[in-house]
């Protein structure tokens, strides 16, 4: 007994087991980055409440309470103190501005790491926005503290690749979980957004370390949903066509909010301004806009509260449609730090309060309330902004415990990641990486193709290929021999000059009449040859292959006069053993 007890207390002894079995053993790192994101989310949320108490003296959800009562000079001066302060944070830290997630997919897409010291200053950065009332929420930048706290991890236990992919999205999926109370919400983002695929292999993991996350944020916060709505009645199926109305009307309002931000971030770029007075200039605007429209400042979950509870006015609810817009592009484009997630939530209910108020007008009594249409406006704006429908859906259902209403957000989302998609191609993340030129891949296949080069897959040794003036009769006996059905036809210099395949062979098998006088260069390919370079991609190859149905291409190099070097043959067979062999060390 004594044996055996000390076999189960053995430190050692499990961390070798764990190591022996990669799925397990992932399994629990999750846990541990789920812990490290929970905790980091109530550091954040304390932060924020240290700094809310700093600039106005309030703590909580009370920023627009406390805004109402506060004088003209400070509404305007307060957001540019912030973001001086955060202007001069990011002096030192260029992680400090931003709202964060798409600094984790670049980090995903490009095998690169995130330092965890990442953590502290995005803390303190968005507290400071957040806290002086800045237009921007708490979750963009608990996504980027997460994904750092696991890659603290992962540098810890010295992954690379795959395995460090897996961790900095379960510190993703765990942040989101935790400042949502959305632990199914928080895993789909993480792996429809972050890593962009489901394998079983990643999103495990990512559910662990969600939950956990989850738990952790219950423990000390309550299990309260986080936008508490009455209920909701679907009253009419026809009612189905007024919410795929409205999933298009906010397809369009969220590609314009997408389009307006970064066209304001590219004017605050061009500015003739210090870098770190730029959010001290967007500050200041905010706070001049606040004066008017108070409700554009801070986080917003009480406006989208009371959006919810239909008790704003339908003109003000158009008005807040492009003034958070404004509110938020002035924020973050500015230099601010925060997220986009509630702000594009804070539009989306103000669209659809707004639409359902008109409804309400036309046809009282008939259709349901304007809450309803807002609480569905919300998910279709997270459809629009993020072109995730999924993570949508689940976030909304479960930050509202609202299921009456599930079969009309369910067709809004669906019609507005749709038309999004029709009317402009890039999400609100992914916008920023494209204009860096980094192609964003959308599975898991394109990714690990495009990892990898086409030297480092094609076939070099052993090829089977023939002069230019070889006979007939001696291709015959020597295909007979291959594994292949493409052959590169070359001068005596090795220089391209042409394909051949069974194809151009089988028409001539059995006439032996011309068998005596032809050679491989009177049935080769010469016209609109398609080959590969060393350097290409193997996403580059399948794509020329699939163009005219190819199973191999030549590999070439181009020398003077638009000659063609032979180099090596790239098969169908040689990119799927370079996948699975990329695929087995993630």
């Amino acid at each position: 007994m004594h044996n055996i007890a000390m076999k189960l207390f053995n430190i050692n002894s499990w961390l070798r087991f764990l190591l022996r079995h990669d799925e397990l053993f992932m399994l629990f790192v999750s846990i541990v980055v789920g812990i490290l994101a929970g905790y980091g989310n109530l550091v954040f949320r304390y932060f924020i409440e240290l700094s809310q108490q700093l600039f106005y003296g309030v703590s909580g959800e009370a920023m627009l309470t406390a805004l109402q009562s506060q004088r003209g000079y400070k509404i305007i001066l307060m957001p540019a103190l912030g973001g001086l302060l955060v202007g001069l944070l990011g002096l030192v830290f260029k992680s400090a501005k931003g709202h964060g997630v798409p600094d984790v997919i670049k980090a995903v897409l490009l095998n690169r790491r995130i330092s965890p010291f990442v953590a502290f200053i995005k803390t303190i950065a968005s507290s400071l926005t957040i806290g002086s009332g800045g237009s921007a929420g708490r979750e963009g930048p608990i996504i980027q503290i997460g994904a750092a706290l696991g890659a603290g991890i992962g540098r810890l236990l010295r992954f690379s690749g795959g395995r460090m992919k897996t961790v900095l999205a379960c510190g993703a999926s765990g942040g989101l979980a935790a400042t949502f109370n959305a632990p199914m919400g928080g895993a789909m983002f993480a792996s429809e957004i972050i890593v962009g695929e489901f394998s079983i292999k990643t999103f495990s993991p990512i559910i662990v370390s969600s939950v956990i996350a989850t738990v952790i944020s219950r423990m000390y916060l309550g299990n309260d949903v986080t936008f508490a709505v009455p209920t909701y009645e679907f009253r009419n199926p026809i009612e189905l066509i007024f919410y795929g109305i409205l999933g298009c009307l906010v397809a369009f309002i969220g590609v314009c909010f997408i389009k307006f931000f970064y066209k304001i971030e590219d004017l605050f770029t061009r500015l003739r301004l210090t870098n770190f007075l730029k959010p001290v200039l967007g500050g200041l605007l905010l706070g001049m806009l606040g004066l008017y429209a108070k409700e554009v400042m801070g986080v917003g979950y009480t406006t989208i509260v009371n959006i919810l509870h239909n008790r704003l006015d339908i003109g003000l609810l158009f008005a807040l449609i492009f003034l958070k817009m404004v509110a938020t592009s002035l924020t973050l484009a500015s230099g601010g730090a925060g997220g986009l997630f509630v702000p594009s939530l804070f539009i989306g209910a103000s669209t659809g309060g707004f639409f359902g108020g008109i409804l309400n007008f036309i046809y009282p009594g008939v259709i349901a309330n304007s809450g309803a249409y807002a609480l569905v406006a919300m998910s279709a704006m997270l459809a629009s902004t993020m072109r995730a429908p999924i993570t949508a859906i689940l976030i909304i259902f479960e930050i509202t415990q609202s299921y009456e209403i599930i079969l009309p957000l369910m067709i809004a989302t669906i019609v507005s990641n749709v038309v999004s998609n029709l009317l402009y191609k890039e999400s609100i993340f992914t916008y920023p990486l494209v204009k860096e030129g980094i192609k964003v891949k959308r599975t898991l296949e394109e990714s690990v193709l495009e990892s990898i080069q086409v030297k480092d897959a094609m076939l070099k040794d052993n090829i089977i290929k023939f002069k230019k003036h070889t006979p007939i009769k001696d291709i015959i006996a020597s295909i007979q021999r291959a594994n292949y059905s493409y052959f590169p036809v070359v001068d005596d210099n090795d220089i391209l000059v042409g394909m051949l395949s069974l194809d151009d062979i089988r028409s001539i098998l059995f006439d032996e009449s011309v068998r005596d006088f032809l050679v491989a260069d009177d049935i080769c390919r010469r016209k609109d040859l398609s080959y590969v370079f060393p350097d290409d991609t193997l996403a580059d190859a399948m794509a020329k292959m699939g163009l005219k149905d190819l199973g191999a291409l030549p590999v070439v190099k181009k020398l003077d006069g638009d000659k063609l070097k032979f180099l090596g043959l790239l098969r169908r067979s040689d990119i799927i053993i370079a996948y699975n062999r990329y695929y087995s060390n993630m």
